[in-house]
């Protein structure tokens, strides 16, 4: 990357880019062009002249990351997602613009889920920000964001991606592979699944030039492109064999009488209507004392078996006592990371785990009866209407956790206040976090 790119988040204007380039880099012709014709993916900006250089103000509005709608697709809208990517990189000559001027990390990716397109952020500038390695980099990292249902085809992909990659090429070998109906082999998200993860793409140094020469070429050229639907040299990314065996006894355990379903269910805490909703083994007890002070003992079955088969009629809050008594007891999850707590509507999950290490992605949503596969980290039950399918996410940074709302119907409350979308938002402990306007209020603690 040439260039840095600055962030900035305002909870009242929302989140924006900042780009600063030198005076003489920048193309006049190409801003000209954005300014006046505004492609549809290409983030709008404004401009001004700051110490002798050009200050490139990018407005992200209702673009989410691509990184947060990450999940399955099926054949038609994995193919459909590809080319929305790679076509501004091949149609953008017709705005006088280059290929190479875009900034190509997954990280700088948008979606607006209203219209079902990808923006990029185009640096208007004279010099290439980016190369050909970033731009396969780019396609790597994505295919591990978006997965396709057909195992097939995810092989193809991922080969394409690793032997010789050029876009023009890589669209038609999607677009003939999914008008010929190819049988699709579907591996919902809860079955064993292996899926190839490069920690790096090599090139030798000597080929970069040369290979970057090419997909300039390519990207510009007309012409059709190269069949290479059939590739030598296959690279065989397995599914273990045992996965069909695992699937096989999930299905015998899931086999039980009406009693013991009925014992499991007065043990769960959790709501049933939470898909991803696991309960823990253990519990613990806050013990909250008159000298304000709080210790986390573990409780047995023995010990505190009225407390824990019953939802509390009041939702736990972790406070001093006004009564009689000095010692008051709440129920707590056992959680090696973030969690939130709920203290709004009791027919909603009493609880969320959000344990995800740095630079890693939560992403809240309800169940999505069309698709009927898992796209969230956490799913609310397909009833639970104000919750989009597609609603918040949490990112964890090197300095701590952040709210983001995806452009959701009903919104996002940070203590009560709506967050615009896509601007992150801090997360302290003792927070009130909403989602919507169905209960789903919840207290974050970490």
């Amino acid at each position: 990357m040439t260039y840095e790119i600055e962030s900035k988040n305002d909870m009242l204007s929302g989140a924006e880019l900042i780009v600063k380039i030198p005076k003489q880099d920048l193309d006049k012709k190409a801003l000209y062009t954005i300014e006046e014709d505004k492609p549809d993916f290409i983030l709008p900006f404004h401009h001004r002249i700051v110490d002798g250089q050009i200050e490139l103000k990018y407005q992200i509005g209702p673009h989410s990351k691509l990184q947060y709608l990450a999940g399955d697709r099926n054949q038609k809208e994995y193919a459909q997602l590809w080319t929305s990517i790679l076509n501004p990189l091949l149609d953008c000559g017709d705005w006088f613009l280059k290929p190479y001027s875009f900034v190509l990390d997954t990280k700088y990716l948008y979606c607006d889920k209203t219209k079902n397109s990808v923006s990029y952020v185009y640096i208007p500038s004279i010099r290439d920000c980016s190369d050909y390695h970033e731009l396969k980099e780019m396609a790597a990292d994505f295919s591990r964001l978006i997965t396709v249902t057909d195992a097939e085809l995810e092989n193809k992909v991922l080969r394409t991606i690793m032997m010789d990659f050029h876009p023009k090429t890589f669209l038609q070998m999607l677009k003939t592979y999914t008008s010929t109906g190819a049988p699709a082999l579907c591996i919902g998200p809860a079955e064993p699944r292996y899926v190839y993860e490069p920690k790096a793409l090599p090139m030798p140094i000597q080929d970069a030039a040369k290979q970057n020469d090419i997909a300039m070429h390519e990207m510009n050229a007309p012409g059709q492109p190269e069949d290479i639907s059939d590739i030598s040299g296959e690279i065989v990314i397995e599914i273990p064999s045992d996965w069909k065996s695992a699937k096989k006894s999930k299905k015998e355990k899931g086999v039980e009488t009406n009693k013991s379903k009925k014992e499991k269910r007065t043990k769960t805490r959790g709501s049933i209507g939470s898909l991803l909703r696991k309960q823990k083994n253990t519990e613990h007890a806050i013990i909250i004392g008159s000298d304000n002070t709080r210790q986390t003992k573990a409780t047995t079955a023995s010990e505190s078996k009225p407390e824990l088969d019953a939802r509390p009629a009041v939702p736990p809050v972790y406070a001093p006592p006004t009564g009689a008594t000095d010692i008051t007891q709440s129920i707590s999850y056992e959680t090696s990371g973030a969690w939130l707590r709920l203290v709004g509507s009791a027919s909603l999950p009493t609880a969320i785990d959000v344990v995800i290490e740095q630079n890693e992605i939560f992403t809240i949503g309800r169940y999505d009866t069309a698709s009927g596969r898992q796209q969230s980290s956490f799913e609310f039950c397909r009833t639970t209407k104000a919750i989009s399918r597609r609603h918040a996410a949490i990112e964890r940074s090197a300095d701590g956790y952040s709210l983001i709302d995806l452009s959701s119907n009903a919104g996002t409350f940070f203590d009560g206040q709506k967050l615009p979308p896509n601007t992150p938002c801090k997360l302290q402990s003792g927070c009130r976090v909403s989602f919507g306007n169905c209960g789903a209020d919840y207290i974050w603690e970490q």
